[in-house]
């Protein structure tokens, strides 16, 4: 895999119990990579109190960077971590910085979380590292992993092969590998309208021609795509309606802990992704998400 290791970005919250450190953690140690530590302590609070005075602003600058390393030295334990403690009113420079220098494999954030539903709420920080980092972004509720974990890869197998779907379930695959998890591939397959059907008449190629014909096109799609990869049949399923409902419904329904997921590179003015319909997947789901960039992927921040 490319890359330099693991970069895990901190919620800003000292007390928090920071589930992406934890999650990331455990990845670092599993695949034996190294793990970069990263938080911005700039505080809006800690600047109103000091005010203008260069002085005490140092001063407390680096009380709170003391705070952090001692916090950090406790989560961590045992393991050496690179620690990058900054401070810095322009997050999106201080983040920009911190990958550029780091070029990590993956970069882990925590995402917050809306009630019960566990619904991921996407941040600023966490659509700049997805649209703009190099390599995989794991974006990480606080409920932890089983201890067999369920990674599930969700892919379009008709694609060419060597594409991005073949990028998707191979980094599913790394780190189902190395977490000694339980690996699945999932398509879901959106009929088009009937009347389309109807109307299109022979304009449709063969296979469309009804939605049986559509299934079984897709099912063998979906076989031969296993096959290639070595995944039992059992292993990958064909699910039909709507792709972000069913594929969120899915993955909550089989306990899944890792949704796997592509990017899809638009133009060169809109660098990359989503679309309605992963954006949609991504606040959906109700489970960690792990987004894969195309092979082709040139990160501007680089």
């Amino acid at each position: 895999m490319d890359g330099n290791g693991i970069l895990v970005f901190l919620d800003r919250d000292l007390k928090a119990p920071q589930p992406a450190l934890t999650k990331g953690l455990k990845l670092a140690r599993a695949a034996g990579l190294p793990l970069t530590v990263m938080v911005n302590s700039d505080s809006a609070a800690m600047r109103r109190a000091v005010g203008l005075d260069e002085e005490r602003r140092q001063a407390a600058e680096k009380q709170i960077r003391k705070a952090w390393d001692k916090r950090i030295d406790a989560l961590c334990g045992d393991h050496q971590v690179d620690k990058r403690i900054v401070s810095s009113r322009d997050s999106e420079q201080a983040l920009r910085d911190t990958v550029r220098d780091c070029r990590p494999v993956l970069s882990v954030v925590h995402t917050s979380e809306e009630g019960r539903l566990r619904r991921h709420l996407f941040t600023p920080r966490d659509w700049l590292l997805i649209r703009h980092a190099p390599g995989a972004v794991l974006c990480v509720h606080s409920d932890p992993w089983n201890d067999t974990p369920r990674f599930t890869a969700a892919v379009e197998p008709e694609q060419y092969e060597g594409g991005l779907d073949d990028r998707v379930i191979g980094a599913a695959g790394y780190w189902c590998e190395q977490m000694h998890g339980e690996l699945e591939a999932v398509h879901v397959l959106e009929h088009p309208d009937e009347t389309l059907l109807l109307v299109a008449g022979e304009a449709l190629p063969e296979y469309a021609a009804s939605a049986a014909n559509i299934r079984d096109y897709h099912q063998k799609a979906l076989d031969a795509f296993a096959e290639r990869h070595a995944l039992p049949k059992d292993r990958a399923t064909l699910l039909e309606g709507p792709v972000s409902r069913t594929l969120a419904g899915y993955c909550e329904e089989q306990g899944s802990d890792c949704l796997v997921v592509g990017t899809v590179r638009r133009n060169p003015v809109e660098r990359l992704l989503l679309g309605a319909t992963a954006e949609g997947l991504l606040t959906r789901a109700g489970c960690d998400v792990m987004v894969v960039k195309p092979d082709d992927f040139e990160s501007d921040w680089l």
